[in-house]
């Protein structure tokens, strides 16, 4: 490498180091997740939080959070979920309410029915359960819904069941 005199440069060791790579087969953990629920963690209860929460451990009970719940990859949470948001990697049984949007990685596997303005669902993730997108109930001027499950002539709704 030269300068702009001809001079030989030395290059900075970052840009010899050649370019950076990830390693996608350790699991993410958000940015700044207020609340940590590790592998080896078991809470039993209702769990209100104004932060964001990642879960690696198990839940069972009843979740509410202002922010982002991330169940990770090890997470098995047996609960209704209130959230701004929710990313799924992990196990989850029970309703799921998101005010934003919900996430399905593909590793997710969702026994619920589902409710939020926007969703995102990975090749591979499974869900037993309603989706519902559409502006929460919450929502000033909330109009009608946008159902994913099929219509059918039956009294009895059937379930949406990914591959």
């Amino acid at each position: 490498m030269r300068n702009m005199f001809g001079r030989a440069a030395k290059a900075p060791e970052a840009l010899m180091a050649g370019p950076a790579t990830m390693d996608m087969t350790r699991p993410v953990l958000p940015e700044r997740a207020a609340t940590y629920v590790d592998a080896s963690s078991e809470f039993t209860g209702s769990l209100k939080l104004s932060k964001s929460v990642h879960i690696d451990g198990t839940v069972d009970g009843e979740l509410a959070c202002a922010a982002t719940v991330t169940i990770g990859a090890s997470g098995k949470v047996t609960a209704r979920i209130s959230a701004e948001s929710v990313l799924i990697d992990g196990e989850v049984h029970g309703d799921i309410e998101a005010r934003t949007e919900i996430t399905l990685r593909k590793t997710a596997r969702v026994y619920g029915d589902l409710r939020t303005e926007g969703i995102v669902i990975e090749r591979g993730a499974k869900v037993e359960g309603q989706i519902t997108i559409g502006p929460t109930a919450s929502a000033k001027g909330a109009g009608p819904a946008t159902s994913m499950t099929p219509t059918v002539p039956t009294a009895k709704p059937v379930p949406v069941k990914s591959p």
